[in-house]
């Protein structure tokens, strides 16, 4: 009896194990994506989990389950994402490890992205789905590529220059507008230095106004302008950790003798939480930053509290975010700033949605527009010439709501160091 019993227990361990064996050869492979750095792409997880879903012999497993655990790390190398793949596996017949690397090029459309990715992922994975499902993998092999990414030196340094302007041309109306800035900067992981030169100027001509002098005289009264401004700026950037960062600026600035300023100065020092890491690579940015400092102004008209000159602290509380899908980024950036012993004499509420495009690997294209709420003191209605038509269309800076829209070109040379880093770029 005891014999029997014995045989009848070996016999049915042996169904369920034969059962056991049928059902695990007829399952998927199970694998977990696991992302150990990101870059500037959506190649991890996004990509991957994606060419997981798309294949019935794969399925999506947390880590506790997974036969397969696929690590992922990025490196940035100029415009390319080297994305390193380390398949590791237990399963019998499977190598431990398999490693891999691909180049991504980081300004291209998500399908290119892919379709540059997805060769490298199954060429690791078929190692093991082979192992389970050998009727499920079919190897192929061809030439190289005529040309393959080479490993360029790198640098720190970045270069930029901005061109934009508009024009409008009849036979007795024209006006032109330029502006320009040609920037120099050192960014890594951990820093940024930031140093630029910006210029604006323009002209608008039309007929001249007839009025009558008073006297029952005729004059003509030039309604002609001509504009400038010029300034530069300074910024350091330092990140503490994944979430806070400081950093200082400075900045200066000139305008015409017709402007709001005959010159004007301020130094601030912020700091900034981020919910994201510098420069996600999906470009996603979420930031709240904190500003104080300190601004000196000197006016070309006396304003109406009887300033010619004017120097306070200043404060300002400034949240921005922005998304990006391929090519296209969209953003916004909300601010209030003031005086901060007598905000009621100088104050702002503003909001800049923008929209950027990448045109190429060394051209972008930018729309912004600004709504502004605010409180200025204005000039002295003692100081204005009416009879100076430049001088009085340029009055517009105390008024207490404003908008207005730019279109920028950004021609760009970037650094190839592989450093990314966004912190305070609102200070």
């Amino acid at each position: 009896m005891r014999t029997a019993c014995v045989v009848m227990l070996v016999v049915a361990l042996g169904s369920i194990a034969a059962r056991t064996a049928t059902a695990a050869s007829a399952s998927p492979l199970r694998v977990t994506i696991d992302c150990e750095s990101s870059g500037r792409t959506k190649a991890c997880p996004a990509f991957l989990l994606g060419f997981v879903d798309a294949h019935k012999v794969l399925l999506a497993s947390p880590r506790s389950a997974a036969e397969v655990i696929v690590y992922a790390s990025t490196s940035e190398v100029a415009l390319i994402d080297r994305v390193h793949l380390r398949f590791v596996g237990k399963l019998v017949g499977a190598p431990p490890v398999v490693e891999l690397d691909v180049d991504l090029d980081s300004r291209t459309t998500d399908d290119a992205q892919r379709a540059q990715l997805e060769p490298a992922f199954l060429r690791g994975i078929a190692l093991f789905v082979a192992t389970r499902h050998p009727g499920s993998v079919t190897v192929a092999l061809s030439a190289p590529a005529a040309t393959d990414i080479a490993r360029p030196t790198t640098t720190p340094w970045g270069a930029s220059l901005v061109l934009g302007g508009f024009a409008n041309y009849t036979k007795q109306f024209q006006s032109y507008n330029g502006f320009s800035e040609l920037s120099v900067s050192r960014l890594e992981r951990t820093s940024r230095l930031d140093v630029s030169v910006f210029g604006n100027g323009g002209l608008n001509r039309q007929p001249p106004l007839a009025v009558d002098d008073g006297m029952g005289n005729t004059v003509e009264v030039s309604l002609d302008t001509n504009q400038w401004s010029l300034g530069t700026t300074a910024k350091a950037v330092w990140l503490a950790n994944h979430c806070w960062s400081v950093g200082s600026s400075t900045r200066a600035w000139r305008d015409d003798p017709k402007g709001q300023f005959r010159y004007g100065w301020n130094a601030k020092a912020g700091v900034e939480w981020d919910k994201y890491q510098a420069d996600d690579p999906r470009g996603n940015r979420l930031a709240l930053l904190y500003v104080v400092g300190y601004q000196a102004e000197r006016y070309n008209l006396r304003n109406d509290i009887g300033e010619r000159f004017a120097h306070y602290p200043i404060h300002a509380l400034i949240a921005s975010g922005a998304v990006r899908k391929d090519k296209i980024g969209i953003g916004v950036s909300l601010s209030i700033s003031g005086e901060v012993l007598h905000p009621e004499r100088r104050h702002s509420i503003s909001a800049a949605p923008f929209i950027e495009w990448k045109l190429g690997n060394h051209v972008d294209l930018e729309l912004q527009f600004f709504i502004t709420e605010r409180q200025l003191p204005g000039p002295d209605p003692a100081e204005i010439d009416p009879t100076d038509y430049a001088q009085s269309s340029r009055l517009s800076f105390a008024e207490p709501f404003a908008m207005n829209g730019s279109a920028s070109l950004s021609i760009h040379w970037d650094r190839t160091n592989g450093a990314r880093n966004d912190r305070l770029s609102d200070l």
